[in-house]
């Protein structure tokens, strides 16, 4: 993985790790600038607005020119995963 990282601002929803569901929220966290699957370089991020439960909110999304797919809950594990790395 590489050492450079890109910040991105992107949804967190608590029932991927185990929760009820009711809490979500934007969060920007720092992930590796290139793509897990295979190595090459992650893609631009842009900003996309969506409206959800009276809100809208303001997250970004890349396209990865590799063509592999990053998912919100997967950056956070890769997130959570670097964090570990760090204070090791």
């Amino acid at each position: 993985m590489s050492n450079r990282r890109m910040k991105v601002t992107l949804m967190y929803r608590n029932n991927w790790f185990g929760g009820d569901g009711w809490i979500a929220y934007p969060i920007q966290i720092e992930i590796a600038d290139t793509c897990p699957v295979c190595g090459g370089k992650r893609g631009t991020p842009y900003w996309h607005r969506f409206h959800e439960d009276g809100q809208w909110i303001d997250v970004q999304k890349w396209d990865n020119p590799c063509g592999h797919v990053d998912s919100y809950k997967g950056c956070i594990v890769e997130y959570n995963k670097l964090q570990e790395e760090v204070t090791e």
